[in-house]
């Protein structure tokens, strides 16, 4: 995959990281399917290692597969760091709807991202996930929301890569492995805070990330992604994961997952 990209970039320039369309970094087609073209979804069940954080809602733009696989692995593993532009639209299109479920509407609100492993970090050339909140955050302030990204989080300690985890060994993994690396937001209620990430699988880092952060009195609201794995229901149920829009203005907790 990577070979083909880069021989399509040799030959016909910029080129969309869904489609290959030439002459554009992703295409309004496409940028439409990464934002979630039924609107904001929640995902269904809810991961377990999140249960224990019943007042927090959590909200991904869309399903990750096709397209949308493609444009997050071409932003983070190329890198094609121009991508952090819409892939940053839609983490705001999140946060936008997990506010509303959360009730949290008004006031100043604070982007914690999950932490990056500082191998990542150093592969990559960039925290993938920062640049994205910090994108997020410069579009909620054009739609008029008092918002500002605080990386107040770190890992801690070596942690194993999760690729190949199953959820148990993802939040083994990841217990105890965050620490707070400056003041926390939010801790003398003046803030709303919503830890971001990329993509949920799990739920393993957000659930870390909220319980530093509450730990801390900075309890967060909410969880936004640009993006949620399609999980099977319980063992059993024989079926796909139902993804349902949530625009039906429930401020009922809901539930993602996390890598």
């Amino acid at each position: 995959m990577r070979l083909r990209r880069a021989a399509a970039d040799l030959l016909l320039g910029v080129r969309c990281a869904g489609c290959e369309e030439p002459g554009v970094v992703l295409c309004a087609r496409c940028e439409v399917r990464v934002r979630g073209a039924a609107g904001v979804r929640r995902p269904d069940p809810m991961p377990r290692t999140l249960t224990r954080a019943p007042s927090v809602a959590t909200v991904s733009a869309g399903p990750y597969e096709g397209v949308v696989t493609e444009v997050l692995h071409a932003y983070k593993e190329e890198p094609r760091t121009a991508l952090a532009a819409p892939l940053g639209r839609a983490l705001a299109d999140a946060v936008v709807e997990a506010l509303v479920l959360s009730g949290a509407v008004d006031g100043r609100v604070r982007l914690v991202p999950v932490p990056s492993r500082r191998l990542a970090v150093r592969s990559r050339g960039f925290d993938a996930g920062g640049e994205l909140a910090l994108r997020a955050a410069a579009d909620l302030r054009r739609r008029g929301v008092d918002v500002r990204t605080a990386r107040v989080l770190a890992v801690g300690r070596t942690v194993r890569d999760q690729a190949g985890l199953n959820a148990d060994e993802r939040a083994r993994n990841l217990a105890g492995a965050y620490r707070l690396s400056g003041p926390p937001p939010g801790a003398d209620g003046a803030s709303t805070v919503v830890v971001t990430d990329d993509v949920l699988t799990t739920g393993a880092s957000a659930a870390e990330a909220v319980r530093v952060l509450t730990a801390a009195r900075a309890r967060p609201v909410a969880v936004a992604t640009v993006a949620a794995t399609v999980r099977r229901g319980p063992p059993g149920a024989g079926r796909r994961a139902v993804w349902s829009p949530s625009l039906e203005k429930s401020h009922e907790p809901v539930y993602g997952q996390d890598m």
